[in-house]
C-alpha cells in the first residue's frame, strides 16, 4: 500500500487495513449469509519527517481459509461465515443440494434437515448402500453419489450390501434375495468317503459351503451310504464274501452261505468240524481235521511209548495229561534214558530205541555178558557175593565152600584164594596158578573192599575175615554168639575209612548190628543193636545213618524196615526206628537195600516185592510182574550230575529156578524198565548178588560160577 502526502497535510498518518470475506458478484444469484463480512482489520500510525521521504511498514492480517474457498472458518479469531473450513463445497457462497450436508452454512450442519429448502419425496434408508432400502421416510432427491436413500424398499437385513431382494442367492450362509431361506438353492452337506471305496459314510457328514477337503463329496440322489466306511470291503452294491462281514451293506454278514457255522462230517475223518470260510472268502469248506495223536510218555522224557494205544484228540477236546503229541518212538517208556534220538552211552541199555546195544561207542570197552576165566567157571564155585573197590577195581566174588577170587585190574585173569580148588601150574586161558593161601571152608555170604584193595568177608555161623589178596590174614574169627540158640548168619555188611582206621558194620539173622573195629585190640566187636527182627540186609553212606531191612517171626505182614541213628565216638550206639510200607507188606522177608543218596534207597525181598524210600519212614511198594524172589539190589545215582536220566534207578537180581534162571531187572522211579539183558548160559542158575561201581558198571555173580560184568571185552 502507499500513502501520498497531499498539500497541506501533516507529516503524521494513520492508516487502518480491514480484510472482507468473498463478496457476492453481481449477477451471480449468491446469496451470502453475511456479504462482505470484515474478517479481520489492522491500524498503523507514520511519522514522514520531510517531504519525498519514503517509510515502509508492515501489517499482519488473518484470515483463515483452510479449503481456499474465499470464506473464513468461523471459529478464527475474527470470526468468518464458512461452517466447514476444510470442505470448499460448504460455505456461505454455496447453493444447497440434496446431499445431508448444510452446504450454504444456513442450517443444520448434517443430516437431512440441513437440505432445508428443497422438496421432499417418498424414500427409504439404505444403510448398506446396496439400493435397497428398509423403512420409509420423506427426503429430497439425492445429488448423484449421495448414499444411504434408496427409491425401493424391503431389504431384509440393510446392514449387508450382500443381502438384498433381487439379489441372486450364492452359498455363503446369508439370505441374500431375502426370501426368507438361507442358501436355498445349495447342498451343504458333504459326506466323507473315509475308506475311498466310493461310498460314503453318512455319519461323516458335515454342513457347510466349500468341501472339506478331497476326502469329502455330495451325496447323488438317492444314493445308499456305506455301512462301515472305514473298511474298503464293505460297500453298497459289493459281491458279498465269506468274511464275518456285511461286504453289501444290507444288514447281513455272509447271508450267501447259509451252512456256515453248521456242524459237519468229512468220510476219511473220526472228528466233527463245523462250515468255515475257505482262504479265498468265496465258499464255505468242512474244516473237520484229523484228530490229534498223543502218546503215554510216563517217564517225561518226551516221547511217547511206541506200543502204546493212542489216544485221538479233536479240536474240541482236551489230551490227557501225560501224553505227548505225534512222538511214539520209545522204545522203553518208564525209562528216561531211553528215547528215539538219545545218543547211546555206556549202560548196556537201548537208549536210542535203535533194536539193541550193539551200537554202543567202542569206548565203552565191552558188553554186559559172562566172565571168561579159569577160576570162576566150574559147577563147584557158588559164587554168593561180590564187592568192588572206590575206583571199579579189585573186584572180589566170594561164595560157599571157601571160594573166593580176585580181578586186580582191568581186562586181568581173575586170581583164586579158594579153598579147595585143585592146584594146576599152567591153568589153559593164561591165569595165574591157585593161590594156597584162602580163609578155610567157610560159607562166604557178604563183602566190602576197603581204598587198599582188601576184602572184609561176613558168612553163614557168625564167620568174620580179611584177606588182602597176597596173605591169607583171615581172623578174627566169629562175632560173638547170641545169649541163646543157634548161631546166627552174617547178613549185610557196609565199611567207612577215617583217619587211618577202618570200621566195619555187619548185621545178622539174629536181629543184631555189631560195629567191627578193623585192628583194635582185645575183642574188635562190639553190639550196637538187638531187636526181634531177623536182619537181611544193611547199607549206608555215611556211619551215623543207616538202613536195614528183614523180617519178623510169623505169617502175614512180615517185612521189617529200619533206619539207625548210629553214635560213634568213646561209647557208639545206635537207635533204631521202624519204618513201614505202603502198600501193605507182603508175607515173606526183605532180604537187602542200597542207599543211592542221602534220601534214596532201593530194597527187595520175596515174592518179587520191591520197595522204593524217598528219606521218610515209609517205603512204596513195587511188586515184579512176576512172583521170585529177589536176592540182591543197587541203586545208580551220579551226585555230580542230578539230571542223568540213571539217577535213581534200581538193578536186582533173583534166584529162581525151574528152567528160567535167574535175570537182571531195572526198576526206574516210573516202573520196570528193559535192560540190560544177560547173555550166556543161566539155565537154572540162580543169581545172588550184584554190585555197581560210581561209572555205572555192573558186577553179578551166581550159582555154578557165574560172573557177569558190564563193560567185558
Amino acid at each position: 500500500m502507499f500513502v501520498v502526502k497531499k498539500d497541506g497535510w501533516g507529516n503524521t498518518f494513520k492508516v487502518t487495513v480491514s480484510a472482507y470475506e468473498k463478496s457476492s458478484c453481481t449477477g451471480s444469484g449468491e446469496t451470502l449469509a453475511v456479504a462482505g463480512q470484515q474478517v479481520d482489520s489492522a491500524e498503523n500510525v507514520f511519522e514522514f519527517p520531510s517531504e519525498d521521504v519514503k517509510d515502509v511498514s508492515a501489517l499482519t492480517l488473518t484470515t483463515v481459509d483452510s479449503d481456499d474457498d474465499g470464506f473464513v472458518s468461523i471459529s478464527a479469531e475474527k470470526k468468518g461465515t464458512d461452517c466447514a473450513d476444510n470442505d470448499p463445497m460448504r460455505n456461505p457462497g454455496q447453493k444447497e443440494l440434496c446431499d445431508d450436508k448444510d452446504n450454504n452454512c444456513v442450517g443444520p450442519a448434517v443430516g437431512p434437515e440441513a437440505d432445508e429448502g428443497l422438496p421432499k419425496v417418498p424414500m427409504f434408508l439404505d444403510g448398506d448402500k446396496d439400493g435397497v432400502g428398509r423403512e420409509a421416510t420423506t427426503h429430497c432427491v439425492p445429488e448423484a453419489g449421495v448414499t444411504g436413500y434408496a427409491t425401493v424398499g424391503g431389504d431384509c437385513k440393510d446392514d449387508d450390501a450382500d443381502i438384498a431382494p433381487g439379489k441372486t442367492d450364492i452359498c455363503d450362509n446369508k439370505d441374500n434375495n431375502c426370501d426368507g431361506a438361507t442358501d436355498e438353492n445349495d447342498d451343504k452337506k458333504w459326506y466323507q468317503d473315509g475308506d475311498q471305496d466310493g461310498s460314503l459314510g453318512e455319519a461323516t457328514i458335515k454342513t457347510q459351503c466349500g468341501q472339506p477337503d478331497n476326502s469329502y463329496r455330495h451325496r447323488v440322489q438317492n444314493e445308499d451310504f456305506d455301512c462301515n466306511d472305514a473298511d474298503g470291503n464293505n460297500t453298497p452294491g459289493k459281491t458279498e464274501s465269506c468274511d464275518n462281514a456285511d461286504n453289501n451293506c444290507d444288514g447281513n454278514a455272509d447271508e450267501a452261505f447259509p451252512t456256515k457255522g453248521t456242524s459237519c462230517n468229512l468220510p476219511s475223518v473220526s472228528c466233527a468240524g463245523t462250515w468255515v470260510c475257505t482262504g479265498d472268502k468265496l465258499a464255505v469248506e468242512c474244516n473237520a481235521r484229523a484228530p490229534r495223536l498223543f502218546y503215554p510218555d510216563r517217564d517225561g522224557d518226551g516221547d511217547g511209548d511206541q506200543n502204546a494205544t493212542v489216544d485221538e484228540v479233536c479240536a474240541n477236546e482236551t489230551p490227557q495229561v501225560g501224553h505227548v503229541e505225534n512222538l511214539h518212538g520209545d522204545c522203553d517208556d518208564v525209562d528216561p534214558a531211553a528215547r528215539s534220538g538219545l545218543a547211546e552211552v555206556c549202560d548196556a541199555i537201548d537208549n536210542n530205541c535203535n533194536a539193541g546195544v550193539s551200537d554202543e561207542p567202542l569206548s565203552c570197552g565191552g558188553t554186559l555178558k559172562d566172565v571168561a576165566s579159569y577160576h570162576l567157571t566150574s559147577d563147584s564155585q557158588d559164587w554168593k557175593t561180590v564187592a568192588v573197590g572206590q575206583g571199579g577195581y579189585p573186584v572180589w566174588v566170594a561164595g560157599r565152600a571157601g571160594k573166593l577170587a580176585v580181578r586186580k585190574a582191568a581186562n586181568q585173569k581173575f586170581e583164586s584164594y579158594s579153598y579147595g580148588d585143585t592146584a594146576n601150574p599152567s591153568p589153559p586161558d593164561g591165569s595165574p596158578p591157585l593161590n594156597t593161601n584162602n580163609c578155610g571152608d567157610k560159607n562166604w555170604t557178604v563183602s566190602w573192599v576197603d581204598s587198599q584193595g582188601s576184602v572184609f568177608l561176613g558168612g553163614e555161623a557168625g564167620w568174620v575175615a580179611k584177606h588182602a589178596g597176597t596173605s591169607a590174614a583171615c581172623g578174627p574169627g566169629t562175632l560173638p554168639p547170641p545169649s541163646s540158640g543157634p548161631t546166627p548168619n552174617i547178613t549185610g555188611m557196609v565199611g567207612f575209612e577215617s583217619g587211618g582206621a577202618t570200621t566195619i558194620y555187619v548185621s545178622d539173622t539174629n536181629g543184631r548190628l555189631f560195629r567191627w573195629a578193623v585192628g583194635a585190640a582185645g575183642n574188635p566187636f562190639l553190639e550196637l543193636n538187638d531187636n526181634i527182627n531177623n536182619l537181611y540186609g544193611l547199607h549206608a553212606l555215611r556211619e551215623d545213618f543207616m538202613l536195614a531191612v528183614g523180617h519178623s517171626s510169623g505169617g502175614g505182614d512180615r517185612q521189617r524196615f529200619l533206619s539207625y541213628a548210629v553214635t560213634t565216638g568213646t561209647t557208639p550206639a545206635a537207635t533204631p526206628t521202624g519204618h513201614t510200607s505202603n502198600p501193605t507188606n507182603v508175607d515173606g522177608k526183605a532180604i537187602a537195600v542200597w542207599m543211592g543218596d542221602a534220601d534214596k534207597a532201593c530194597a527187595v525181598g520175596d515174592d518179587g516185592a520191591a520197595w522204593r524210600w524217598n528219606g521218610a519212614t515209609t517205603w512204596d511198594k513195587t511188586d515184579a510182574p512176576s512172583e521170585f524172589d529177589f536176592t540182591s539190589v543197587v541203586m545208580r545215582y551220579d551226585t555230580l550230575n542230578p539230571q542223568n536220566p540213571l539217577n535213581e534207578q534200581c538193578y536186582m537180581v533173583d534166584k529162581r529156578t525151574g528152567g528160567t534162571g535167574g535175570k537182571l531187572h531195572r526198576l526206574t522211579p516210573y516202573g520196570w524198565a528193559k535192560g540190560p539183558d544177560l547173555t550166556g548160559s543161566l539155565a537154572n542158575v540162580p543169581l545172588n548178588d550184584i554190585a555197581i561201581t560210581e561209572a555205572g558198571h555192573l558186577w553179578i555173580v551166581g550159582e555154578d560160577g557165574r560172573v557177569f560184568h558190564y563193560p567185558e571185552p
